[in-house]
């Protein structure tokens, strides 16, 4: 008997510490974003970065300062889908770059850096030149620079890497005009040779240029790295409803065609490099705009959209029901009793933020959605 009783108390602790102590085989994923587009949704994540770090540059190693910048200007490198495709989905987190200054006609530091990272770019000829949108912007304070040497910045707002969009990553030079009359010299140049329309971008004179194409003395690149940390080529699992629709998703975001249902619900799993797989995500939910067997959509006009601070609702079949707005994680943000006598509603949304919603109007019998921006 004492046997029995001392096996059985080792199966318990066995258990407890199993229980207390087992741990995941790896991290979760962070879904962000569930959207209407077109007839299908487009569902985004974020994936624990346990991977090694990549740095991706346009130049050789640092050699001199270089610019007798008198006025603000703008040095970037170009990174085309191809440059990006081995780390599409990885996140740009750091910046290096060199910081100087004209050692012959200042005794320090007289103008200032804002890091810039965009995507979406285009490159083409004179006019045709735009670095896409602008995805983060990170003012410097001189004071925490190091001139002359490598500086690290940590980006404030990290990005994503798009491999199907042009990155541009770079700093723009703020030269004050007090000091106008002042030879800066502002960056660290490599030694060359140029890397034409990639190393060597520059924002001067109001317009997208080389250097080489300013001057065709200046056969370099700008000394500018990206640190970007990768997710270790780990993959995802796409549920929709509960049900996995999707393994083994590469990226950091995927197309579902044509769902249908009422809602519309996501979440992922990791497959995780060590095997086995990471506990869920989050669980975003939208309205659907698909229907069910038995139940019609019905219609309705939505306008103004884009919309400030009301919404109108006309030409409704719908009586004796409600009027829902929901954001794009699903949550519902206001209602709405109909006005049964009339088929005509305004809706107050002075109340939201900037950003897509959803409005769903819905009976006992049928319900109908709509997508609309709140400016």
């Amino acid at each position: 008997m004492k046997k029995l009783i001392t096996l059985f108390q080792f199966l318990c602790v066995s258990f407890v510490f199993l229980t207390v102590y087992a741990q995941p085989a790896c991290e979760p994923a962070t879904l962000t974003q569930v959207e209407q587009q077109g007839a299908g949704n487009h569902i985004a994540w974020t994936i624990p970065l346990t991977g090694e770090k990549v740095t991706i540059s346009q130049c050789g190693d640092y050699k001199y300062p270089f610019g007798d910048a008198k006025f603000s200007f703008g040095a970037y490198h170009r990174f085309t889908p191809e440059n990006l495709s081995v780390i599409d989905g990885a996140v740009l987190t750091q910046v290096v770059f060199v910081p100087t200054y004209n050692i012959y006609t200042q005794t320090g530091s007289e103008h200032s850096y804002i890091l810039q990272v965009y995507q979406g770019g285009v490159w083409g000829e004179f006019g045709e030149r735009n670095p896409g949108t602008l995805v983060s912007s990170h003012e410097l304070n001189n004071d925490n620079l190091l001139f002359f040497e490598e500086n690290t910045i940590i980006l404030e707002t990290p990005v994503e890497i798009n491999g199907i969009q042009e990155l541009w990553i770079g700093f723009y030079c703020r030269a004050f005009d007090s000091i106008q009359s002042k030879q800066k010299a502002p960056m660290g140049r490599d030694d060359g040779p140029r890397k034409d329309g990639y190393g060597n971008i520059g924002w001067l004179d109001n317009q997208w240029y080389t250097f080489y194409e300013f001057s065709y003395l200046n056969d370099f690149n700008t000394y500018i790295k990206g640190i970007v940390q990768t997710t270790d080529g780990a993959t995802v699992n796409l549920y929709f409803n509960g049900d996995k629709i999707k393994s083994n998703i590469e990226g950091s975001s995927f197309y579902h065609e044509n769902p249908t249902g009422e809602e519309y619900c996501y979440k992922v799993e990791v497959n995780c490099k060590e095997g086995g797989v990471s506990p869920f995500s989050n669980e975003i939910c939208i309205p659907g705009v698909g229907v069910k067997e038995n139940r019609q959509a019905a219609r309705f006009t939505l306008y103004p959209n884009p919309a400030n601070k009301e919404l109108r609702i006309t030409n409704y079949e719908l009586r004796d029901g409600v009027i829902e707005i929901y954001d794009v994680f699903g949550r519902k943000l206001l209602s709405h009793r109909h006005i049964t006598s009339s088929s005509h509603q305004k809706i107050d949304i002075s109340s939201l933020s900037s950003g897509v919603y959803f409005v769903r109007l819905l009976d006992e019998k049928e319900y109908s959605v709509q997508k609309f921006v709140k400016e």
